[in-house]
């Protein structure tokens, strides 16, 4: 898979060599990449488009996820932010006053969004405003390493499994310096796992913080005790937490964890085993989860908003999602250009197990000081998971903290 990428990005780079010269006007994007293999892809959609229109030039800036949002919050704030900038479907509503929405430009354009998955444009709105175009979107589900289970003989999990089914494997898997599943107070990885034990939300209809409430509380201690008390899941670093699940999972030393199929890219080309796609188990009212995305929005002080906003249609184009779905860094949000995902990725059942999860995923609604909220539940969460701490006093902690409880 790596070399087919590395194909697949060079042959890109080669024949967009020099386009977006001449009269081309430069536009500045910014944008996450964790590792020189997703720069190299967002390198790649900016030659893309270049291609495709001469006039556009775009100049590319990354950083990695833990700092982007950080430094976009203070370039907003000074003025100075990039022309089109990237955006997450759970921190929209903190960053809206940097971002220009794009009802009007849409209208104007009479630019069709009908082919988007409407979860995710739901996701990338505020206030009845849309700020971004989406480029991907998916389901929370659950990876697990094929090979852990093989060695077990513990029957790999289906579409539909249960709680009950979850927690078992979970047990039999943990042993020999290796764990059945592992547990993070990250806000994607943690809720789905809450909302299907319980159907506690971290925020209500109006968008308020409620992390306190009797299904939370006993959700996230349920969720926490799979490290602290049950031990089937690795103790939480008490620092940098963030990307815990993702390097433990990649190490090859746990056996399940959660993500996403925009994880893919990744997930192929880093782990040494073979990865298995399934649901979030199913708990009282069957397999609930949330999904997230991310799209490309256009700053309040970018002097050229009608070209970002032709670059940003260009970025979210059918073809360019095609190419975004193949290479497995994007399982598009353009319904359209799906089945490129599926083709590319050539996991057996993954179909399955998306559509089954699309079915029952709701867009995780958050605050507009969600950014600190996951800053809290990091820090916090080691004390939890460690069993240092209660859920209910985390809970109120970071509910306090956050300014809104």
């Amino acid at each position: 898979m790596r070399a087919a990428v590395a194909l697949a990005l060079a042959g890109t780079l080669v024949t967009a060599c020099g386009a977006g010269g001449g009269d081309s006007k430069t536009l500045t994007w910014s944008m996450w990449a964790d590792g020189g293999e997703e720069h190299q892809v967002w390198r790649a959609l900016a030659e893309r488009v270049s291609r495709e229109d001469p006039q556009i030039a775009i100049k590319l800036e990354t950083s990695s996820f833990n700092d982007y949002f950080a430094k976009l919050g203070t370039r907003f704030g000074s003025g100075d932010a990039p022309c089109i900038v990237s955006m997450q479907s759970l921190r929209t509503a903190g960053y809206t006053q940097g971002m220009l929405p794009l009802d009007e430009l849409i209208a104007k354009n009479d630019f069709d969004v009908t082919d988007f998955d409407k979860s995710i444009m739901e996701g990338l709105s505020a206030d009845g405003k849309q700020y971004a175009l989406p480029y991907d979107f998916g389901p929370v589900i659950l990876t697990y390493n094929k090979g852990i289970f093989r060695n077990a003989g513990v029957p790999e999990p289906k579409p539909g499994w249960t709680l009950a089914e979850f927690e078992s494997a979970a047990r039999k898997l943990t042993g020999d310096r290796k764990y059945g599943f592992v547990a993070a107070p990250q806000d994607l990885w943690m809720f789905p796992m809450v909302l299907t034990k319980t159907g506690a939300q971290p925020t209500d209809e109006a968008g308020r913080l409620r992390l306190t409430t009797p299904a939370m509380t006993s959700g996230v201690q349920w969720y926490a005790d799979l490290a602290g008390r049950k031990k089937v899941a690795p103790r939480v670093p008490g620092s940098d937490p963030a990307f815990f699940a993702e390097r433990m999972f990649l190490s090859g030393d746990v056996a399940m964890s959660a993500s996403g199929p925009w994880a893919l890219l990744n997930l192929k080309n880093q782990a040494g085993f073979q990865v298995g796609l399934t649901t979030i188990p199913a708990g009282p009212d069957g397999s609930r989860t949330y999904s997230a995305g991310s799209g490309f929005g256009i700053s309040k002080s970018c002097p050229d908003p009608e070209l970002a906003f032709k670059a940003i249609t260009l970025m979210t184009a059918k073809k360019q999602l095609e190419w975004l779905g193949g290479v497995g860094r994007a399982y598009p949000s353009r319904e359209s250009a799906q089945h490129a995902w599926y083709e590319g990725a050539r996991l057996a059942g993954a179909r399955e197990v998306l559509e089954a999860a699309n079915a029952t995923s709701i867009p995780l609604r958050t605050t507009k000081h969600w950014e600190q909220v996951n800053h809290l539940l990091n820090q916090y969460g080691a004390q939890l998971f460690n069993g240092a701490s209660s859920a209910k006093q985390v809970l109120a902690q970071v509910q306090r903290q956050a300014g809104q409880g």
